[in-house]
């Protein structure tokens, strides 16, 4: 996943000579893995003494960080506690993660939309194949359909990562529609194709066991 989203990455970066600065290394309270804090999960404890997400990474006061791993947020509450100095863990804890984390890409590919930056729909797409240097496919979408698709915009040789990490409803939901199977990123756009990586990438660690092509 990380690996083909990284082409992405550069695929999107070539029209710009836009550069983010390193982000700083956080440390996983649980696992001990290592990692720019952009891939990890940040969590603080509120005024009650219950730890909650932090998913911006805004929040003042102390923080603990988590990596982005179905098995890790399950065992998490007795490490953050401890490191909060908590007296409970919010409840629903990973349910509450994965939610805000499909907010967070959501968010990210409305702005995109009202840029010009991101289209929805086959066609759509289709017309822009030539630009597109991102393509997101629903996990409730025709993989044959998906794979045209993506023949059609030139990510033949780049398997396009995103597959199955949102579904159909979710990515309807940016357009104003009930479901919507395909989304693209398209090309000159790097700053929103590396927001988008860094949340796709901790929603497809929090969401293990979706099915993948």
């Amino acid at each position: 996943m990380a690996s083909q989203m990284q082409k992405a990455k550069e695929m999107a970066n070539k029209p710009t000579t836009l550069k983010r600065a390193p982000a700083p290394i956080r440390v996983c309270v649980v696992t001990k893995y290592r990692a720019p804090q952009t891939q990890l999960l940040r969590f603080v404890v509120d005024a009650d003494g219950v730890v909650f997400p932090d998913i911006n990474n805004r929040a003042g006061g102390r923080g603990a960080w988590l990596k982005a791993d179905a098995a890790v947020l399950k065992d998490s509450g007795d490490a953050l506690k401890k490191t909060l100095k908590a007296r409970a863990v919010v409840d629903d804890l990973s349910v509450l993660v994965e939610r805000l984390l499909v907010g967070r890409v959501q968010e990210i590919l409305a702005l995109g939309r009202r840029a010009g930056a991101v289209i929805g729909g086959a066609g759509k797409i289709r017309i822009s194949a030539e630009n597109v240097a991102l393509l997101l496919v629903a996990h409730d979408a025709s993989l044959r359909e998906a794979k045209t698709l993506a023949n059609a915009c030139g990510l033949s040789g780049m398997p396009f990562g995103t597959v199955n990490i949102l579904r159909g409803e979710e990515l309807g939901k940016v357009f104003g529609r009930e479901s919507l199977a395909f989304v693209a990123c398209l090309g000159g756009h790097a700053g929103l194709i590396a927001r988008l990586h860094d949340e796709l990438t901790r929603l497809h660690g929090v969401r293990q066991g979706v099915r993948q092509t």
